[in-house]
């Protein structure tokens, strides 16, 4: 009984060892045959592909400085601000700790009620700032994607009548590991999306 357990187990390993080596040689064999369709597609020159840096898009295309500096004024504007009432703030709780230590206060409730109202300040400070990272953030996807509308648009009517069939967007960090300088089209783009823009006196 061992034995013919044991020759079952010997046939049975023997026959997943040939259906194992006939799989794999088949999906070799599939394999070899797709690298070789799409070398012979790389080769024919039917697929034309370029690419733009999308780095050098927004530090050279004018639109693109003049809304990252208008954003970037803009923070500073909201920094200053915050900035001038937290001073402000500080310098009234700082007092208000003074006549506390002195014992000024008239009353406990008097100075309960202006401890209340540097809490209703602190509060207000912070929803301030709250408000302040919110607009800039709202304004800040808004350019981004006026900007992004600006290129796509100009993109496609560069590549009209059609040139290539696919241009990619490369950028610090992106997918594309190498492309080559014969398929860089970024300084005709940036020149391009220049020269619609109005003209500065």
């Amino acid at each position: 009984m061992k034995n013919l357990s044991l020759g079952l187990n010997i046939v049975l390993f023997i026959g997943l060892g040939v259906l194992y080596f006939l799989h794999f040689s088949a999906n070799k064999s599939t394999v070899n045959t797709a690298a070789n369709t799409n070398a012979a597609n790389a080769q024919t020159g039917d697929l034309k592909i370029a690419y733009v840096n999308i780095d050098s898009v927004l530090f050279q295309y004018n639109l693109s400085v003049d809304m990252n500096d208008a954003i970037t004024k803009r923070g500073t504007n909201m920094k200053a601000k915050l900035e001038k009432e937290a001073t402000a703030f500080e310098k009234d709780a700082q007092v208000f700790q003074d006549k506390v230590q002195r014992g000024i206060f008239l009353t406990q409730q008097r100075a309960e009620e202006a401890q209340q109202q540097l809490v209703m300040r602190q509060q207000e400070l912070q929803k301030l700032e709250y408000d302040y990272t919110n607009q800039l953030s709202v304004e800040q996807q808004r350019m981004n994607a006026q900007l992004f509308d600006s290129v796509s648009n100009f993109i496609k009517e560069f590549n009209t009548p059609e040139q290539f069939q696919i241009i990619l967007g490369h950028s610090v960090g992106g997918n594309m590991f190498y492309g080559s300088e014969k398929l860089d089209i970024t300084r005709n783009v940036i020149d391009g999306l220049n020269g619609r823009l109005p003209k500065k006196d």
